[in-house]
């Protein structure tokens, strides 16, 4: 298909409809095009500066399939590389994390520094005199880093990272300002699993805030037996931003281990909070410290980088491997030097919400398993409809205009160019 069928798989009437074929989700034709002028494009999350905190450290990444190392080298600079040999092409770094001088290539011993020169050769004297090692380090996609948030762009002609997120920034700044001295760090440990579904579906699950009662009631019991009032229910507003980014902010009655104490804190837990709502107050104004502190966001980093700050607060990356299948990789993010008792209750409302073993995520894996079967298996019914809350002046969280943001810069994608221009590789 060209780009100009794409014109035709998301079909809007402003203020009255908007429509997706659901063959977005089943046809590999479309996730192949995906890959050219979306994830071949796109600033993508490779990982947070904390993660690589020391020199030598590092961590291997698979980003929308390319092998990356996102490391330290010895002097304490970040790097982003190719994980893959110059010589014949093995992965040089096979742990998922760890800390190293070098990476040696297991196949031929070819090794590297952790600031990507080639130190090593194996049997040096039988090249030929020309080839000159030096010429052959690992090479590096384009890297750039806001606030510890480490992006790769495989688009040498992609804009600057800033400009790609402005539309964004004053809610990622209100994630990371919930450490009052503005170093957030990811939290030791990491989910990784696969989700029988196409990687949209997911984006949509993740922005979706009508689903809740049906789909998360079990979770919502659960907080009621233990002391939590939910008498308030959600009150927000769905919102798109630009250039893909999308979120809904809300009130919820939840507690969060900034800002707003949950009842089964200890006293002096409660207290710490406080204290927090108190500071973010005096260092940014009531405004912007309720934003920080009391709103609870779901956020998608256009395309596949969601944060969900509510509970607890969740880093989440999706890796379409397949039309119907999308691994996931989550981490939790904390404020640097938070009190130990607040983030014992930080992991807590991870795992018992977020994590894969938790309330929301095998709800929301089975709903979405129920739509990609329906996808591929029902002929009759070719279309979604995505229309709640066209036509009002602010959409509420429960609307779809976050969904119709995402959708919209999707087509808009796929209608344009085949295909951008590949990074020239770049040796360090």
């Amino acid at each position: 298909m060209t780009g100009n069928g794409y014109k035709d798989l998301v079909v809007e009437t402003p203020g009255v409809d908007f429509r997706v074929h659901r063959s977005v989700f089943t046809d590999e034709q479309h996730l192949k095009r995906e890959q050219k002028t979306i994830f071949a494009s796109k600033w993508l999350y490779v990982g947070h500066a904390s993660e690589v905190a020391r020199p030598g450290d590092f961590v291997t990444r698979t980003v929308v399939g390319e092998r990356l190392i996102m490391c330290r080298d010895s002097t304490g600079e970040l790097r982003v590389f190719f994980n893959t040999c110059r010589h014949r092409g093995a992965l040089v770094c096979r742990e998922p994390k760890g800390n190293a001088e070098r990476f040696r290539c297991l196949y031929h011993a070819w090794t590297y520094k952790n600031s990507g020169e080639l130190i090593g050769v194996a049997e040096r004297a039988s090249f030929p005199p020309s080839f000159d090692p030096a010429n052959f380090g690992l090479d590096s996609p384009r890297f750039e880093v806001y606030r510890d948030f480490v992006f790769a762009t495989f688009n040498r002609d992609a804009q600057p990272l800033r400009d790609y997120l402005a539309p964004v920034l004053p809610y990622l700044d209100s994630i990371i300002d919930q450490s009052l001295t503005g170093q957030m760090e990811v939290v030791e440990g990491t989910h990784i699993y696969r989700m029988g579904g196409n990687w949209k579906l997911i984006v949509e699950n993740s922005l979706d805030g009508y689903h809740g009662m049906p789909v998360h009631k079990t979770y919502f019991a659960y907080l009621n037996s233990r002391g939590y009032d939910l008498s308030g229910g959600l009150d927000g507003v769905g919102l798109s931003l630009g250039n893909g980014h999308v979120m809904m902010r809300y009130k919820a009655p939840f507690g969060r281990s900034v800002a707003k104490p949950v009842p089964v804190m200890s006293e002096q837990a409660q207290q710490r909070v406080h204290t927090i709502a108190a500071a973010l107050v005096d260092k940014f104004g009531e405004e912007t410290a309720e934003l920080v502190g009391q709103t609870f966001k779901n956020m998608l980093i256009y395309p596949n980088l969601l944060i969900i700050d509510g509970a607890s607060l969740q880093l989440r990356v999706l890796d379409p491997v397949a039309v119907d299948h999308t691994d996931v990789t989550a981490w939790c993010l904390a404020p640097v030097g938070e009190d130990p008792e607040l983030r014992k209750h930080r992991i807590q409302g991870y795992l018992e919400f977020l994590g894969p073993g938790g309330f929301a995520t095998p709800d929301d894996n089975e709903v979405i398993e129920a739509c990609q079967e329906a996808y591929g298996h029902v002929r009759g019914t070719e279309w979604n409809i995505v229309c709640k809350g066209m036509g009002k002046d602010v959409p509420s969280m429960t609307d779809e205009e976050q969904m119709r943001g995402f959708w919209r810069q999707w087509q808009k994608d796929l209608v344009g160019t085949d295909e951008v221009a590949m990074s020239g590789a770049k040796q360090s």
